[in-house]
């Protein structure tokens, strides 16, 4: 978020936005599939996935 606000200070208000934020009076055509996330990916270490070469 520091890196966010120092560029919309340097830019001007409203350069960068979070993608969530969405479009100015542009209708929200999708939403987030809330069924598929998991309700604690990143509070236990057990759950994190793990990455095997």
């Amino acid at each position: 978020m520091a890196a966010l606000d120092s560029l919309n200070e340097r830019y001007g208000r409203g350069t960068l936005k979070l993608a969530s934020a969405g479009l100015v009076g542009a209708p929200r055509n999708w939403t987030m599939k809330q069924e598929l996330r998991t309700p604690a990916y990143t509070t236990r270490w057990e759950d994190m996935p793990v990455v095997r070469t």
